[in-house]
């Protein structure tokens, strides 16, 4: 009777991890906007994929063919997916060190959180954690989002401070948003290349200055223009009091947060693939997606597009420092005209979201 039941278990519970998983790879396809529930999806398929795999093996140790090959099929339809979530390059060497008068630049792109203010007093660890990050990758053009600095003299003037620090005579920011005249937040990019245009494209509302504009700018750089995007799309801003409720059955109740703030992504989403698309330039798109990899944000966003860390990386690429080792939801992309030649995932010890460093360069006509 025993033995009825668990066969019974696990046959029942591995076709309803099929059809998880199936759903997991599908359902981003359709816009969360309009289809609330496939705004979820895409944050189970990392747990899915593996698990399918172990039933896989178990299967094939109980000699059930059946059962093997209906996982095997599905993973292989998974399979797309599983090559956006994880890396697979192991053995290739990554050094973001540029060649000496090549045509090779770096490009970092750092959710700073607000550069270590929390409660309007600055956390020093955490400011000196980004600084040194910075300085450890010397990017040719840096891109910081939920960017804050302070032009009230004795404040925190961080855009004078980067500006000198990191060598940048170009910068551009947003300054989606001022507090008592001089607390300033927004989306802050600083170039050691010249930047010949650069404007803040509204594309939301946000109490929190970031997510309210995409930034974007037109660089000279190694003899070309290239278009860079610095964005980060709509975040669900949940709370000390949204993380208890998640352990409780009212956590059900964020879900209606989270459907909000999928419209407010999905529209933001659609916006900057149009953008891109009428772009003269080869584009770059870097920042804080907010979304993982499955997800109708990213396949969105990303169409057409190299992603620098599957290019050139291996492993989850986590950058964010909580809720999951999984979570990759800050992207550096680059257009085919551009060639991707490496990439970094940086760990500063006191910071929640991790920066990514690509090295690149335009191909030669």
């Amino acid at each position: 009777m025993l033995k009825i039941i668990v066969r019974s278990t696990l046959r029942w519970s591995n076709i309803c991890l099929i059809v998880a998983l199936l759903l997991s790879v599908c359902l981003p396809y359709l816009n969360p906007g309009k289809c609330w529930p496939a705004g979820f999806s895409g944050f189970f398929f990392p747990i899915l994929f593996p698990l399918c795999f172990i039933y896989t093996i178990l299967w094939m140790w109980r000699r059930n063919l059946n059962f093997v090959w209906t996982n095997l099929i599905a993973m292989l339809c998974a399979m797309p997916a599983a090559l956006t979530t994880w890396g697979v390059h192991i053995f290739r060497e990554n050094s973001l060190l540029p060649q000496t008068n090549s045509r090779q630049f770096t490009l970092m792109t750092y959710n700073t959180s607000s550069m270590g203010l929390v409660r309007y007093v600055t956390d020093k660890d955490k400011e000196a954690a980004i600084y040194n990050t910075i300085a450890s990758g010397k990017p040719d053009i840096l891109c910081l989002q939920e960017f804050y600095t302070n032009d009230q003299p004795g404040r925190e003037n961080h855009i004078q401070r980067i500006s000198a620090a990191g060598n940048y005579p170009y910068h551009y920011f947003t300054d989606d948003k001022t507090h008592w005249e001089s607390w300033h937040y927004g989306i802050a990019l600083f170039s050691r290349y010249p930047v010949l245009t650069a404007s803040a494209i509204r594309c939301g509302e946000s109490s929190f200055g970031s997510g309210s504009t995409f930034l974007q700018a037109d660089i000279a750089a190694k003899g070309d223009t290239i278009r860079v995007f610095s964005v980060q799309l709509t975040s669900y801003m949940f709370n000390s009091e949204d993380y208890e409720q998640m352990k409780t059955p009212k956590g059900t109740g964020l879900v209606y947060k989270m459907r909000s703030t999928f419209r407010a992504r999905s529209a933001q989403a659609l916006q900057l693939a149009a953008l891109v698309a009428q772009s003269p330039y080869p584009v770059i798109v870097c920042g804080d997606f907010n979304d993982t990899p499955v997800s109708f944000t990213y396949k969105t966003i990303s169409r057409g597009m190299q992603d620098a860390f599957l290019k050139t990386n291996a492993g989850w690429g986590r950058t964010l420092s909580y809720l999951s080792p999984s979570l990759r939801i800050d992207y550096i992309l680059a257009q085919s005209p551009l060639n991707i030649h490496s990439s970094k995932v940086f760990h500063p010890g006191t910071s929640e979201h991790f920066p990514v460093m690509a090295s690149l360069s335009l191909k030669k006509n």
